[in-house]
């Protein structure tokens, strides 16, 4: 575990972050790979390929122990996966630099044509090793207190299997097949997706190194590795694998509130999951008045860095909050299987974003 327990200011969790940097450095094989932070790992029993990513954003870094410490057990040996497994630390720059993005937002810009800034070589360099993936865990945590682990991603028959399965959480926010994170932009998971296979965004607590995200990120990532060698060794499938795991509670977002004005702020204290009634002041006294429009469960709220004017510096989110509530029924009835099986029914055949199409090797 993490010496000295829970760390959340921002100058300590940046040094402990840094020596852990120095650790995976120093024991990772990239192998056919020429980015660096990457470790992959070949097992030589059969062929399925995990894709795992931590720290897509630099301040996310409580995932950073666990993986670290399972690539040091890969190399000696205490640990074992059959298959082939890539682990990747996604914006060592910003976990260096203590900030959650250098330029841009990296887990927006993997895209055929990224911005030329850092996040977007990035992207670019992590593209291929994406490709590739048969199954990709990609770790998150929330930029506020969170009262519960969470995934986010869109409803899908497949993906759905391995989130059941995996027991990150119990709670999904889920939307329909299609729906992006954020209009315009492409998310890791996204860019996986749209070439066919499952992946996954598992939002595990608030940003910072606390030892039971680590504990849990050991876990998840422990139980990612018996549940693909069980599916690739026909031991046991993953929908079975998902049918041995309570189901999980389904939530939609149903608003996405404008950042707009970069003056407009939150009050201090909000976190994700946290009830709001339509009407209530959110916004901070003598600030433009920021107010639920509905009722629901507030989902990242954004407290971005800001000038001396008060201002949020760019680049500004392109929401200030979102809401979402229950799913008024299991998504498979209201959306059927999801994926290819939803775009046919709407009268065409899958269209992945983005140009990726042309990544994943046959």
């Amino acid at each position: 575990m993490s010496p000295g327990g829970t760390t959340t200011d921002a100058e300590p969790v940046r040094m402990q972050a840094t020596r852990l940097l120095d650790r995976f450095a120093a024991v990772a094989r990239p192998g056919p790979w020429k980015a660096p932070m990457v470790h992959h790992h070949v097992g030589g029993r059969h062929g399925f390929r995990l894709v795992v990513g931590v720290c897509v954003h630099g301040d996310e870094v409580g995932p950073l122990p666990a993986a670290v410490e399972l690539v040091e057990e890969l190399r000696a040996g205490t640990e074992d996966y059959g298959g082939i497994l890539t682990i990747f630390v996604g914006n060592p720059a910003a976990v260096q630099a203590g900030r959650r993005l250098m330029d841009s937002d990296l887990n927006r810009v993997f895209l055929p044509s990224p911005p030329d800034d850092r996040e977007g070589r990035r992207a670019l360099a992590l593209q291929p090793i994406l490709a590739q993936a048969d199954l990709f865990l990609d770790l998150h945590q929330t930029g506020t207190p969170t009262a519960e682990a969470f995934y986010t991603l869109p409803w899908r028959e497949l993906d759905g299997a391995w989130a059941r399965a995996l027991a990150g959480a119990r709670l999904w926010m889920t939307r329909p097949w299609g729906q992006v994170f954020s209009t315009g932009t492409c998310c890791a998971d996204e860019y996986v997706r749209a070439l066919g296979p499952p992946a996954l965004t598992l939002e595990l607590s608030e940003k910072g190194l606390r030892p039971e995200t680590e504990a849990e990120a050991s876990r998840v990532l422990r139980r990612l590795l018996r549940l693909a060698e069980d599916h690739a060794s026909g031991r046991r499938d993953i929908h079975q694998a998902a049918r041995e795991q309570p189901e999980l509670e389904f939530m939609h977002e149903v608003l996405r509130e404008p950042f707009g004005d970069p003056r407009r702020a939150l009050r201090p204290g909000l976190s994700n999951l946290a009830s709001v009634r339509a009407g209530d002041l959110l916004s901070p006294p003598g600030a433009i008045e920021v107010r639920s429009p509905i009722d629901g469960l507030l989902v990242f709220p954004k407290y971005p860095s800001r000038d001396s004017h008060g201002r949020a510096r760019s680049p500004v989110p392109a929401e200030i909050f979102r809401i979402a509530t229950p799913l008024p029924d299991h998504p498979r009835t209201l959306w059927g299987e999801g994926g290819l099986a939803a775009d046919l029914a709407e009268g065409g055949a899958a269209e992945p974003a983005n140009g990726a199409e042309a990544a994943r090797a046959p």
